[in-house]
């Protein structure tokens, strides 16, 4: 009886054992279950609501990262660790930058800069290496090659406006020079050029203030190319130059398409190659360093209303520098807010006459204005076949740049004009028309203004 009763309480001991054990396994499957299932639905919320850095140092790593706004994309926590789904490739052409660099690759630009840290550096396709400051493909030399074929031949001052003659930056698209400045010849001497600046500055005849007339005829002896250059070697290497340049961010809301989402990409690959140019440089050629305290002070005794860039500019611009002659005041806005380039070389340069001081005269060159008489009867006379200038200087016109300019909107609007219904500008055919009313009897100006129908017509900006 005894014995019957131990092995009664031996089973039921046996059945409460497996009971608890199965109550155990059961329950951790399914608080796993939920615990997964939270994860995957909340992390981006997660993500979002966590800041990795301020909009000033995400800007500081990555320049792409300081406009753009919207949620994360909604990213698996369980296989962040291996890769973000790109979007659909687009079809770069082989040797272009979104194909050397690898862009069809990378996650989406929107919304990569609010995920965490740790989930950015985690992603295989990131384009950043570890440090998540650095573009891995910057190591890659066919990457590099891309990058400095495209940016190269580019003109500073154009640098996101090579395909849109607008702005106050025009004349440099629509003027043609015997020394045209671009990335390549601002990085090809660096070191040699500020070395040039010095000895340029040694000579008295080369230090021309404000109060000096303009001596192109010093362009070589005072190396007023070098002295350009170097000044944009500051503004970019040492200044916000890379941060003011023109640029078109998107955010979720503005939906972009695959092409639209990875030029912010490309963007940002570009100003990481200037960057890396500018790392490369001789550490000597800082002009803020305090070994170069008194050369400092001579260029800020040329003009004290200016900054030791824009002096320098405008001294190039005095001394021959016929890219520095086309310079403009411009304000910009950009990741550090905004900063105003205030040179003012087109009043030193061989094109002076052609310019007024005032920007908002229609007979100014360097503004956007509508087509009128007053302004193609200043203006039309460009088309000539040959245009002199002071100094002796033959200006050579890029005409088709120069009838975009004039004959295509948008258009400046006066700040006064702004709240009120602006009337249709009236088209280059209908100003034309006039003009060849007025010079009827003068058959230089009507060969002028032939010159300038044909090219407006073939580019289609005429009606």
């Amino acid at each position: 009886m005894k014995a019957h009763s131990r092995i009664i309480a031996w089973l039921i001991g046996c059945i409460c054992l497996i009971l608890l054990t199965s109550g155990v396994f059961f329950w951790y499957n399914d608080h796993s279950s939920i615990s997964a299932e939270l994860t995957t639905v909340t992390a981006p919320q997660k993500l979002n609501s966590i800041p990795n850095a301020t909009a000033e140092n995400a800007a500081v790593t990555n320049p792409l990262s300081h406009s753009l706004s919207g949620p994360a994309p909604a990213i698996n926590l369980q296989h962040a660790a291996t890769t973000s789904p790109p979007l659909p490739p687009v079809a770069y052409p082989v040797g272009s930058i979104g194909e050397a660099c690898e862009v069809n690759t990378y996650p989406p630009s929107v919304g990569f800069f609010d995920l965490d840290r740790e989930v950015m550096l985690s992603l295989e396709n990131s384009p950043f290496d570890n440090t998540g400051e650095n573009f891995k493909l910057l190591k890659s030399p066919k990457c590099l090659t891309a990058l400095e074929t495209y940016i190269s031949p580019i003109n500073p001052y154009l640098w996101g406006r090579e395909h849109n003659t607008h702005g106050f930056h025009s004349a440099h698209a629509f003027v043609d020079i015997d020394n045209p400045l671009n990335f390549e010849r601002i990085f090809t001497d660096p070191a040699g050029d500020f070395a040039r600046v010095q000895e340029a500055l040694a000579r008295p005849e080369c230090q021309l203030s404000t109060d000096d007339e303009p001596n192109l005829r010093l362009n070589e002896t005072c190396h007023a190319d070098a002295i350009h250059n170097y000044a944009l070697i500051s503004r970019f290497c040492y200044g916000v130059g890379i941060y003011t340049r023109p640029y078109q961010w998107y955010s979720k809301e503005d939906n972009p398409n695959p092409e639209q989402d990875r030029s912010m990409w490309i963007h940002s690959l570009e100003n990481a190659w200037v960057t890396k140019k500018c790392d490369d440089l001789d550490p000597n050629v800082d002009l803020q360093l305090p070994i170069h305290t008194e050369l400092r002070q001579q260029i800020q005794e040329l003009d004290k209303d200016k900054t030791l860039n824009e002096t320098l500019i405008e001294l190039a611009a005095r001394l021959g520098d016929e890219a520095a002659g086309l310079t403009h005041p411009v304000e910009y806005y950009g990741a550090y807010g905004r900063s105003e380039h205030s040179e003012e070389g087109y009043k030193y340069g061989p094109l002076t006459e052609w310019f007024v001081t005032d920007l908002t005269e229609p007979t100014n060159l360097f503004s956007k204005h509508p087509p009128s008489v007053d302004r193609l009867r200043h203006l039309v006379p460009l088309f000539a076949t040959h245009i002199g200038a002071s100094g002796g200087k033959t200006i050579k016109f890029n005409h088709e740049a120069l009838a975009q300019h004039l004959c295509s909107p948008p258009y400046y609007t006066p700040p006064s004009e702004e709240t009120g219904a602006i009337p249709e500008p009236p088209s280059c055919r209908t100003v034309a028309y006039e003009l060849r009313q007025e010079f009827h009897s003068d058959p230089s100006m009507l060969k002028t203004i032939a010159i300038f129908e044909e090219i407006a017509i073939r580019l289609d900006v005429y009606e």
